[in-house]
């Protein structure tokens, strides 16, 4: 019996082991997603007490990207807002929150996209330190930094990202012609359900709630046939990352789904919530107010590069017996 027993934590780390280097790679995993990444490594806190954090470089698809991670004993911890990379021949790289943050097991995670510049000025110096930011229940800010003792992070990335330009030239093309045959299905079958024309965001003619700019990354995107479930989806906010949501139930014996045009800032908050537009099944006031509560409660990630304003929408679904 003692011999079975302590075969079993040998078994349950060989599990482990496998998941993580899965297909003979190592993944990342951060909420639903997982990416192929190096290995990790640890920063020192520059705290005397402080928790190190550790770093890894991943693979978005055709991103480059770098996570970071840091224990924390206290829930509701996240690692939000920019993270400042210091290399050791001066140069500071800035990485703007993508919206993409964890916190699970007392472990705080976040994941920060890398341009083709970025990656390639890590690749000639190595990092020194990293400064990031602390969100503790949204509410309290701390900055926070951490720093490399004997790690070369240039060979580390230079090994695991070699002839990354070419694989990303084709992961893009491919990703754009997937996008392109998604986009075809969602307005044909949006346009079948609803009798509703495609055209662009502002001609009260042509355009419902349906629309794109061609050639903008941030421009306003099909979201297709919102469907008849509960919850709330839509947006349409092409280059944005929601980081939070949240939903206003109605009080009457009303249902039905309500589509509220929003106006974000670069902050990702709504500064703008139109409910009732095209597409909307019910236009009661005791649906259109809970739904226009519940667009100004979602958040986008901030962004200093998207427009002052970004439209979008919020597609609200009300359901009775919720």
């Amino acid at each position: 019996m003692k011999g079975n027993m302590k075969k079993i934590p040998i078994i349950l780390v060989s599990m482990l082991y496998f998941t993580l280097t899965a297909n003979g790679q190592k993944l990342f995993f951060i909420g639903e997603n997982s990416y192929p990444c190096t290995e990790s490594f640890a920063l020192q806190s520059n705290l005397d007490d402080g928790e190190d954090l550790n770093v890894l470089f991943a693979k978005d698809g055709a991103t480059a990207v770098i996570a970071v991670t840091t224990k924390s004993s206290l829930r509701g911890t996240i690692i939000s807002g920019k993270l400042i990379i210091y290399l050791d021949d001066g140069t500071v790289i800035t990485c703007m929150d993508r919206g993409e943050t964890y916190y699970v097991d007392d472990t705080a995670k976040a994941v920060y996209s890398l341009t083709n510049d970025q990656l390639n000025k890590m690749k000639n110096s190595n990092i020194n330190t990293v400064g990031y930011i602390l969100k503790i229940y949204n509410i309290k800010e701390v900055n926070r930094s951490a720093s490399n003792k004997a790690i070369s992070t240039k060979d580390l990335i230079a090994k695991f990202f070699n002839n990354f330009n070419s694989v990303n030239k084709v992961a893009v093309e491919k990703d754009q012609q997937t996008k392109k045959n998604r986009l075809d299905e969602l307005i044909g079958g949006f346009n079948k359900s609803e009798g509703i024309t495609s055209g662009r965001e502002g001609d009260d003619n042509k355009a419902g709630v349906i629309g794109r700019q061609d050639g903008d990354s941030y421009a306003t995107s099909y979201y297709g046939s919102p469907g008849s479930g509960s919850g709330t989806g839509g947006y349409g906010l092409n280059g944005r990352s929601l980081v939070n949501k949240s939903k206003v139930q109605q009080e009457c014996k009303e249902e039905g789904r309500v589509v509220v045009k929003i106006v974000v800032d670069r902050n990702g908050k709504v500064v703008s919530a139109t409910p009732g537009v095209r597409g909307t099944t019910n236009t009661h006031p005791c649906l259109l107010e809970p739904a226009k509560k519940t667009a100004f409660m979602h958040q986008w990630n901030l962004d200093s590069n998207a427009p002052s304003q970004q439209v979008g929408f919020v597609v609200v679904n009300y359901k009775l017996g919720e």
